[in-house]
């Protein structure tokens, strides 16, 4: 497990062959460059896959404004919300019919929804060794060029972090029960021949 951003900062500049700093702010062009950086990469890796460490789950209520067209409700997000992974209704049902617009789901179902949702783990402690490398190595990826002026090294960074990510995904993905895909419309017309 990671145990820190300044952990997984450190790993990245040091594999760009770059001094270890001992905080975001110590002041220099690395750790300044960390700083800025480290929460648009974070949450970019969180978003690219349902991670267990960075799964919840939330209980939605409808605002009393409708939307103005289109749909009948509209549901505010969580504030740490990043992706959607699943929405029911009350008695189970999967909602497949909504949209994300300005914060908010759209959707034609009556209150209140239930959400799984990736949210902005920003505890480094959660996660787990190979997100934490895929962190590191997407942060390697995005410091390559400001450091070193090199968009090859970038290039073989971002690389990197591509393959250290599907590692990470596919562990990732074999710690739960794969959830059942429930075939759409579209799908059922054409498997069954009608």
């Amino acid at each position: 497990m990671a145990s820190s951003i300044i952990e997984i900062c450190n790993n990245a500049l040091l594999d760009l062959g770059e001094d270890a700093i001992m905080s975001l702010t110590d002041g220099g062009k690395a750790a300044g460059l960390c700083n800025h950086r480290w929460p648009a990469v974070r949450d970019a890796v969180l978003r690219a896959h349902p991670w267990n460490c960075a799964m919840a789950q939330a209980e939605l209520a409808a605002a009393a404004a409708a939307p103005l067209w289109k749909w009948e409700f509209q549901y505010a997000l969580p504030t740490d919300f990043l992706r959607i992974i699943r929405i029911v209704a009350p008695d189970g049902t999967l909602i497949e019919d909504w949209e994300i617009q300005g914060g908010v789901i759209l959707c034609d179902e009556d209150a209140p929804i239930f959400i799984s949702y990736v949210r902005r783990e920003t505890d480094p402690a959660r996660y787990d060794a190979l997100l934490g490398e895929a962190l590191s190595a997407r942060l390697a990826a995005t410091l390559a060029y400001p450091l070193s002026g090199s968009t090859s090294l970038a290039q073989a960074y971002w690389e990197l972090y591509q393959k250290k990510l599907a590692e990470a995904r596919g562990v990732d993905a074999r710690e739960g029960v794969p959830e059942s895909v429930t075939p759409t419309n579209w799908l059922r017309a054409r498997t069954s021949g009608n």
